[in-house]
């Protein structure tokens, strides 16, 4: 798998599809080093915040900060693609071969995210599946035990989300006597996601 492979179907499985977030674990878990246990669990984190806790109170107590200030949003191609499908005069400039979203978000209205069923890959694996949020922990992470994720100050809603799976690594290890694996994480949540949905 190339790597927009990797992220369409990184992409899918936030979205809520279980096919393909097993999928993107499974061909994780095939690689044996810290780099790719701290991605399953990112992604099983950021499922989690995108899928089975709603958050809609903290994301408008909030008012949506991650979307009014930062750097632009990286748009890949495959993005691009999805919004233009949906937005018929699109503008995004291009830089370095990633068309740029620039913050504040022009498809935030209020707090709400206009284009949230196709927004781009970069916004929906925000706070836990993100490099940027994470990447002083990621050169850290030895690949033991479930990464301490970081969460932006700002953030409410993946505050509560870090909380709410921290309680679930919690009972996992009691239940366990040890670590869960990703797998185990994995099934839980999506147990959780099932119970709900």
């Amino acid at each position: 798998m190339n790597a927009d492979e990797v992220n369409i179907l990184t992409k899918r499985a936030l979205r809520a599809d279980i096919e393909s977030l097993r999928k993107i674990v499974n061909f994780l878990s095939q690689y044996n080093v810290p780099i790719a246990k701290f991605a399953i669990y990112s992604i099983i984190y950021q499922f989690a915040m995108n899928n089975v806790i709603d958050l809609g109170k903290e994301c408008e107590t909030c008012g949506g900060k991650c979307c009014k200030a930062g750097y632009p949003v990286p748009v890949y191609d495959y993005d691009f693609k999805e919004m233009k499908k949906n937005i018929k005069d699109l503008r995004l400039e291009k830089k370095n071969g990633f068309y740029l979203l620039p913050r504040p978000c022009q498809f935030q209205k209020g707090w709400i995210c206009t284009i949230n069923s196709f927004k781009p890959y970069a916004c929906l694996s925000y706070p836990f599946a993100t490099e940027d949020e994470q990447e002083d922990l990621l050169k850290s992470y030895d690949g033991n035990g479930v990464p301490d994720f970081r969460v932006p100050e700002f953030c409410i809603a993946g505050k509560k989300v870090k909380e709410f799976m921290n309680k679930i690594v919690d009972e996992l290890r009691k239940e366990k006597g040890r670590e869960p694996t990703p797998t185990e994480l994995l099934e839980k949540i999506i147990s959780l996601y099932e119970r709900n949905g």
